[in-house]
């Protein structure tokens, strides 16, 4: 979890409405919540601000005992326990319906032990035993106990009026003036080593990575900084073809990866470098390119190939697969060490400067006074030709060809436009959008 002000996590155990409370504070559905003990496991973490105070809300997986639980969700704890040590405050919600249950005295215990300042909500009172049931949670010693309803908002704007109080009063300042941020959505099938490679960039366990298929179920945002430049990079659910989705909660999980895609600026598709491109490689990559976003292509696992003569022709079958994706670079790495990362950063940095890049409109028309206005346009209707160009849009670059006639234009001509374009200004990892105006 990055620090960026002040930070609040909901901690609790499994199934106590703790996501339901995040999306009604975020004022968003940015949490997966779901009728199952377990849906939220890695920590979801965004900016909220409520009567004019800004702050960090985290959702953290549900707290299980230390126990024989498995690997995974020994991992859960883990992250549990770094968003309470990271936090200023923590709002530890049980579910009133319960009563006090032994792991509720040990978050409570655990809270104790770290000096942390928590705020006990006793959720699902809008239920008549919920309501009933909230004067047990004395015995964990409060000073005060919040009734709340996630679900439908009662009582929590009293919760929230006592923990803002908490925040200090800041000086004005102006906004922060810098580079724009690169939101980077990683995306790919399940297990190519997505929240790996995040983790690894990172530097520490922010996504859960398990050898179990799809244990990356919400969409997580992870701030990362390299080179003195900041980038949000948004860990998402692998993608699988929707003929083999299993169950409401995966579907879900795939509808909120393509949702990731759309609020990204640039995409990094992740492969099994050694297999190759696959067939729901190139769905994935298609649903990219319907988006208009830019792309790097991460070839993963590769100290998995026998060899640089194997491993340079799996690249260069990888590149020929790309299709419309051509423009995309291909950066082999291997995310459970990082090798690779450096040039990976270097290649999203070139695709998201060409996703944002403006031509001046003088350079534009030089270019196709020399290559572009001196030949008609192949038609069979009329005998049309192109006048003048200008670029009218970025993210993606996007750019209007004033034309005799806009109809009846062939691909090929199109093609040969962006061929043009991409010879003379680049471009590298960025889609360009050609759109034709009469004179």
């Amino acid at each position: 979890m990055t620090k960026t002000g002040f930070t609040i996590s909901l901690v609790g155990r499994p199934n106590v409405g703790k996501s339901t409370l995040f999306n009604r504070i975020v004022g968003k559905r940015r949490a997966i919540t779901f009728g199952l003990p377990g849906v939220t496991r890695d920590l979801v973490s965004l900016p909220a601000e409520v009567d004019g105070k800004r702050f960090q809300l985290v959702d953290t997986g549900g707290y299980v005992p230390g126990k024989e639980d498995g690997d995974l969700l020994s991992k859960v704890r883990a992250q549990v326990l770094r968003a309470i040590y990271e936090s200023d405050a923590v709002v530890f919600i049980v579910d009133s319906r319960d009563g006090v249950l032994p792991i509720d005295k040990e978050i409570a215990g655990m809270l104790r032990e770290r000096g942390k300042r928590f705020f006990l909500a006793a959720n699902k009172v809008d239920a008549k035993s919920g309501s009933e049931g909230v004067a047990q949670f004395h015995e964990l010693a409060v000073e005060k106990i919040y009734p709340v309803s996630a679900e439908h908002g009662t009582g929590v704007d009293d919760l929230l009026q006592d923990v803002l109080e908490m925040i200090p009063e800041l000086p004005q300042e102006a906004e922060q003036e810098g580079e724009a941020v690169a939101r980077i959505a990683v995306v790919g099938r399940p297990n190519v080593g997505k929240s790996t490679l995040v983790n690894t960039l990172a530097g520490f366990e922010r996504v859960i990575a398990s050898e179990v298929p799809g244990t990356t179920r919400d969409s997580i945002d992870v701030l990362v900084k390299h080179g003195g430049k900041r980038y949000l990079f948004i860990d998402t659910a692998g993608i699988r073809a929707k003929r083999k989705t299993e169950g409401v909660l995966e579907k879900f999980s795939v509808i909120k990866s393509l949702d990731s895609i759309k609020r990204g600026d640039l995409a990094v598709v992740m492969i099994d470098g050694p297999e190759g491109l696959t067939h729901q490689d190139q769905q994935v990559l298609r649903y990219v390119l319907n988006e208009d976003r830019a792309v790097v292509v991460v070839a993963n696992k590769a100290d998995k190939w026998k060899g640089e003569e194997e491993r340079r022709k799996g690249l260069h079958a990888i590149k020929e697969g790309l299709g419309y994706a051509t423009f995309a670079a291909v950066v082999p790495v291997v995310s459970t060490s990082g090798k690779g990362v450096p040039m990976l950063f270097k290649k999203i940095g070139e695709a998201f400067e060409s996703f944002r890049r403006r031509v001046p409109t003088p350079v534009l028309n030089r270019m196709a006074e020399a290559s572009i206005y001196s030949a008609p346009i192949p038609s069979k209707r009329v005998r049309n030709r192109a006048f003048y160009m200008t670029q009218v849009g970025v993210m993606p670059p996007s750019f209007a060809v004033f034309v005799k006639e806009r109809t009846g234009i062939p691909d090929s001509f199109t093609r040969y436009l962006h061929n043009k374009i991409r010879d003379q200004f680049g471009f590298n990892g960025s889609p360009i959008r050609i759109v034709y105006r009469e004179k």
